[in-house]
């Protein structure tokens, strides 16, 4: 019966990829559809099949199953008051689809993280990439439209790789994930036979993640409403290939694959940092934040440490919570304010100050401590400390993270607004955003429980043994340092004490300004004469380095680098 389950709904995915490519005659997606059907028909034809579906719900799909379902449900809610204005700006009456595809997609996904069964692991993932495909396209525009097929098609290549891996490992009578980690766990030998299979699910996770070169159908995604958005980015589809990947890391610890994939993770993170450094657009900078984050993700599973595999899982979740509610802070403030130019946020603080607030909170639990992100970044670099190009790539990616939250923060807590702002504040809007805010900061006060009841365990399932680290008396303590959140916890705590004491007690201070030539205080306060006796008008903003960071100087060296990277773990799974 499950078979036949299986079979049922592979063929549907399979002749709806098909017939969706012929009627809008995109050959290359329609290609790779007719490639999937052929390796489909041979796996089942050939390969042996299960007696039955297998599900494995450790510590590591407990906390999936808890995003997924969270935070996805905190989107949804956000969407019920998101989407009427959204549809009415571009005439859209597609609600009964968005909401369907949105709890298929939800749906998917727990199915995803609890199967064991390689054949059912393959249908949940396929089923992502249709809901994906089906969300992202949701204007049924012509943008639209072409980044709904980039993405099923970069996604459709991660796919194939995926499928043959499944046939190499078949051949070894390997059916479920777990019993990858099994089998390679007997010895050096059993564990060089899965090497090459394995370095193929990778390619299908990197691909999930949108890793480069792969990160095009991530950043295509932003056209789709805010919602997808925030649950492609956090949650659902990107999470699938980072979990893919954990899952394998007794497969390739301590080998020359993981190495490879670690130095390929850390050059992801660093490269998506960088070109996050360029960005204006709001939604694009949170596009390249979770393409490098996930990168970071990746770099943890392949050094392969219980230290390193910890940080992982745990940035896994903190990087969930704080994405979505960034992404959802994004979607409400270009309805506020008609734009998500990071530029026309100035002064947002004073229209909207909870809005401002939690999308500050959101950024503040990326870069700063004690929130949880950073936390795991500081337990990562210490993991990477015996591999010297990737410790230098995560600590220049870390910087360029800083950098480009930093300036983006600065610019809605800054004290000048000359745009109108239409504030709406629904509680279906507001309630997942403080939902979130709140979720932020239990999450890394309760870290040490969360990592002692969820990610010891985890470790000690993936790699038999469990890091050497401690937390008592709020002190998170590892082989190599320790990290006291708790004082800063209530450093914090004093610090907003002493603000709300103190505001009213000064008198703000106006004072003029100079602007590099003749001020011309009639025309227009921001009008000045230059040098050569004309009029120009002053003009405020920060500094992108589109000329050093831009996306047309470093996209094309990436996939370069990222492409011989990937040979490079291909050939070490040949070879190892």
């Amino acid at each position: 019966m499950f078979e036949n389950i299986v079979l049922i709904l592979e063929v549907l995915v399979i002749l709806f990829i098909i017939a969706v490519s012929a009627k809008y005659k995109n050959w290359p997606t329609l290609a790779l559809g007719i490639i999937s059907a052929a390796i489909f028909a041979y796996t089942f034809t050939n390969a042996p099949h299960a007696e039955g579906a297998s599900f494995n719900i450790d510590q590591f799909s407990q906390i999936m199953i808890l995003i997924v379902n969270i935070v996805g449900t905190a989107i949804i809610l956000f969407a019920t008051g998101y989407m009427d204005e959204y549809e009415e700006h571009r005439h859209l009456n597609r609600q009964k689809t968005f909401y369907f595809t949105m709890s298929f997609f939800l749906a998917a996904m727990n199915g995803l993280v609890m199967a064991d069964t390689l054949g059912w692991l393959f249908l949940f993932w396929e089923l992502t990439t249709l809901c994906s495909f089906v969300l992202i396209s949701y204007n049924m525009d012509e943008e639209g439209i072409n980044n709904g097929f980039r993405a099923l098609a970069l996604n459709l290549v991660g796919g194939i790789a995926f499928s043959v891996g499944i046939i190499l490992l078949a051949t070894n009578d390997i059916a479920t994930l777990s019993g990858i980690g099994v089998y390679a766990g007997t010895d050096a030998a059993a564990m060089a036979v899965v090497a090459l299979p394995v370095a193929l699910l990778c390619i299908g996770g990197f691909a999930k993640s949108a890793q480069m070169p792969f990160q095009s159908w991530l950043l295509g995604a932003m056209v789709a409403p805010t919602p997808v958005s925030a649950l492609l980015h956090s949650s659902t589809m990107v999470n699938a290939g980072v979990f893919l990947v954990v899952k394998l890391v007794p497969a390739f610890a301590g080998s020359s694959l993981g190495t490879a994939i670690a130095v390929y993770g850390s050059f992801t993170f660093v490269m998506c940092s960088a070109l996050a450094l360029s960005q204006r657009n709001a939604k694009r900078v949170l596009a390249y934040s979770t393409i490098a984050n996930l990168g970071l993700i990746i770099a943890s599973a392949g050094i392969g440490t219980p230290l390193a595999v910890a940080a992982a899982i745990m940035l896994i979740l903190f990087h969930a919570i704080s994405k979505a509610l960034l992404f959802l802070c994004t979607g409400e403030i270009e309805h506020t304010i008609g734009s998500r130019d990071i530029e026309d946020m100035s002064g947002l603080v004073k229209k909207a100050p909870l809005l401002t607030t939690l999308a500050a909170l959101g950024m503040v639990s990326m870069l700063l401590p004690p929130f949880g992100v950073l936390l795991t970044k500081w337990v990562s670099m210490e993991a990477a400390s015996s591999n010297p190009i990737v410790i230098v790539f995560l600590i220049l990616g870390s910087a360029l993270t800083t950098v480009y939250y930093a300036k983006w923060m600065g610019t809605i807590l800054s004290s000048s607004m000359d745009k109108n702002a239409v504030h709406h504040k629904k509680p279906e809007t507001y309630f997942p955003l403080s939902f979130l805010g709140l979720a932020i900061v239990a999450t890394s006060i309760l870290v040490f429980t969360i990592y002692d009841y969820f990610i010891r365990p985890q470790v000690e399932i993936l790699l038999n043994t469990a890091p050497t680290v401690s937390g008592q008396a709020g002190q998170f303590t590892s082989e190599i340092g320790a990290f006291a959140y708790a004082a800063i916890f209530v450093a914090l705590a004093l610090a907003f004490v002493i603000y709300f004491a103190t505001r009213n007690m000064f008198t703000p201070r106006t004072a003029g300004y100079y602007m590099c030539g003749e001020n011309n205080m009639e025309m227009d306060k921001l009008m000045f004469r230059n040098g050569l006796c004309s009029y120009d008008k002053s003009s405020v903003s920060n500094i992108y380095l589109q000329n050093t960071f831009g996306e047309s100087k470093l996209t094309t060296l990436g996939y370069a680098i990222s492409i011989i990277l990937i040979i490079i773990a291909l050939a070490g799974g040949v070879l190892i």
